[in-house]
This record gives C-alpha cells, structure tokens and sequence, in this order.
C-alpha cells in the first residue's frame, strides 16, 4: 500500500480532497479513501476536505470528517482534473498525490496517477486497493461502487471496460448489496414526479439540442436545491431526435447559471470549456455569467453537432 499510492511512515496526516459541486464519483472515491486509510492507519490524521452540504451525503454514514493539525502532510486529490476545482486549500500539505480519470490538463500532484479512460475515478482508487491486497471495508467499498455506477451510468457508457468490472467484482467480493444500493440511488418519490412533470412541459428544443431552465424562482416552487436541479439532466436522455440534452440552473448564490451537458456520441467538453467548465467527451459542465450566453453555448454546441471546429 505505501508503495503503491506513496503513504510513507513520517506523514503525520492525510488531507482528502476532491472536486467542487461534487457527484457521486467525487465523494465515492473520496470516501472510499477515506474509510480505508482511517482502518489501515489508525494512527494518522485523515481528514474530509470540502463543503459537505450536498443532497448526495444521504447516501453515505455518518462520519468525522477531522480537523487539520501541524505535522508533515499527505494531500490526496480525487476525481479533479485542474487545481482550480480543488474543493479546499492544497497549500496545507507538503506532498500531493492526484488521482484522477479526466482528460489530463493539470498535472499538479507531486504524483500523478491518471487514467483517462477509466469510468470513474472510483474506479482507478478500487484498482489500486485490489492492487495493494487491501480488504476494504463495507463503508468505503459501498461508496466505490456508487461512485463507478454513477459515473459509469450503471456500466451503461462507453467508457466501462473490462477494468470497470474487474472493480465492480472486487467489490462485490467486499459483500457489498447492490440491491440495497441501487433502491437507495433510484427510489423516486411523488416530487420527483411533479419535477419531471415540469420539465416535460417546460423543455425546450433547438434541432438535435434538447435543454430545461430552472430558475432560482423554479427551484423554489419545486422545493429543490440547485444541485438537484442539475441531477435531472438525463431526464432528456435516450430521445431519438436530440443528440445532446442539457440542464440550465439559475445558481443565484455565485451569481451566475450552471449547465449539465450530456450527449450520444458527439464530443461536448471542448465546448464546456469555453463556458468555464470542462469534464468527459460526453458528460461535461459549465458555467455561464448570464443567461445571455446560453444561446452562444448552444450555437457552439450546434457547431460541434455539424462536424466543425470551434
């Protein structure tokens, strides 16, 4: 394990980073980590950096997340392709280790372990723990696998290989209940109706681009956070007429408006990163300064959609 993932003796901690506005990859493999090095090294500090206030927390135990102290530190960066989208302060640490399965853009670890095309950045943690021999225990092992179904679509995306299921395995092997798992991810309620009933009635549509706006007003009336408004981007999945979907939500806290983007089979993360975003081939974010920008998005992504080059 020390060789493997360069957990020497003399730190004195661990700091766990992900990225910011986390999904279920970002906190699965964060926690996954966590869990595991907090059974293997008792002895050590390991703390949870970043906001913990997202919807998704339900899905995970209570836990510690710790609090910094002086000693020499170990920075482990999860599922975060630039330090810019750092969820907490890397300065902190003395040794960086950066694991993560996006496009490489930053390579900014001391270490540097990068697998594009893994699913998941769960994944690629799974892997390494098979790896090292390490028996996970149930609660990181639980929260590795909701990180590669999330991100994986439920093995459902191009990205899934032979790997991602070697992990899964792995896993599994962990005795993990993947039905208790999966009714706690995909159990609906009467609100998720009433939610997918709005955006049913309220979508919009330009040729092959479908898309949803939910205003801060919107979000309000369905009872719903931001972050939930994004989550159900894929309600405009697996249409025949539109090759790239999208969800648009007023995030009047910072100012500005955040868009999901998904799409079958046409390449969206160079457009992202126009928008201040980025994110896979097929599954990016972004984020927009007013709504006026939505139409130049659009026409970029119509552009992509067309086979030309932005």
């Amino acid at each position: 394990m020390e060789k493997i993932l360069r957990i020497r003796k003399e730190y004195d901690q661990i700091i766990i980073y992900r990225h910011v506005n986390p999904d279920l990859d970002a906190f699965g493999s964060q926690f996954g980590m966590y869990w595991t090095l907090k059974a293997l090294y008792p002895q050590k500090n390991i703390v949870l950096a970043g906001q913990m206030e997202s919807d998704l927390l339900k899905y995970y135990p209570a836990f510690n997340r710790g609090e910094v102290q002086k000693g020499y530190t170990l920075g482990i960066v999860l599922d975060t392709a630039n330090r810019e989208r750092i969820d907490g302060d890397i300065t902190l640490c003395d040794q960086i280790l950066k694991i993560d399965h996006h496009i490489v853009v930053d390579s900014y670890g001391d270490v540097n372990i990068e697998d594009e095309k893994a699913s998941s950045c769960s994944e690629i943690v799974t892997l390494l723990l098979k790896q090292a021999q390490v028996r996970i225990p149930i609660e990181a092992a639980n929260a590795l696998y909701l990180g590669i179904i999330g991100d994986s679509n439920r093995f459902l995306y191009q990205s899934t290989s032979q790997k991602t299921f070697e992990a899964a395995s792995y896993l599994l092997d962990m005795k993990i209940n993947i039905e208790d798992l999966y009714q706690q991810l995909y159990m609906r309620t009467k609100k998720d109706l009433e939610i997918t009933k709005f955006i049913y009635n309220h979508y919009q549509e330009d040729g092959a681009i479908a898309w949803y706006y939910l205003s801060d007003e919107d979000l309000q009336s369905l009872q719903m956070s931001r972050e939930q408004g994004s989550s159900y981007v894929n309600t405009l999945a697996n249409f025949e007429e539109y090759q790239i979907w999208l969800a648009v939500t007023q995030n009047k806290k910072d100012n500005n408006y955040r868009v999901s983007m998904r799409s079958r089979k046409i390449p969206v993360n160079e457009v992202a990163a126009l928008f201040h975003g980025g994110g896979h081939a097929y599954a990016s974010g972004a984020t927009l300064e007013s709504l006026d920008e939505l139409n130049q998005l659009i026409e970029k992504l119509k552009e992509k959609i067309n086979g030309k080059h932005i």
